[in-house]
């Protein structure tokens, strides 16, 4: 029974080890808004704060390749943490809501980004498709 026990627990461990940035990376945790022509604002919520910042930039990426431009330069950006909260249930008050919330620390990165076919004479300009490859390497995230 021990040994049954042991292997559960390897097994489980592995399953949350699988847990990667390819499993947050839907529409659920980004949105855009369209501010112009060429203008995008992007907001990505959720992972780790280092993750937040670079899958809103693969997705300024895409965007950018979807809208047929190839480079885009970040006009704005915003990095924190919102809280959310809900009620928290089961194991606290068997199955009743209890009356304190439990809080979720959740990291986000707002960019605005102007997209353009032609790299930018002045500022810095990400290459949207070698931006594209690069995090979805990073984070084994499949197209």
């Amino acid at each position: 029974m021990s040994l049954f026990f042991r292997y559960l627990s390897i097994l489980v461990l592995f399953q949350f080890c699988g847990c990667g940035a390819g499993s947050i990376y839907n529409s659920s945790y980004y949105s855009e808004t369209k501010l112009g022509a060429d203008l995008q604002r992007v907001t990505f919520q959720g992972g780790s704060a280092p993750m937040a910042g670079d899958l809103c930039l693969l997705r300024c990426a895409e965007i950018t390749l979807s809208a047929g431009k190839k480079y885009f330069q970040v006009v704005d950006s915003e990095s924190g943490n919102s809280i959310r909260s809900f009620p928290s249930t089961y194991p606290f008050h068997r199955h009743q809501i209890h009356t304190d919330p439990m809080i979720d620390d959740l990291p986000f990165t707002t960019k605005t980004i102007r997209m353009s076919n032609l790299e930018p004479a002045s500022g810095f300009a990400y290459e949207a498709r070698a931006v594209d490859l690069s995090i979805r390497s990073k984070y084994d995230i499949k197209k």
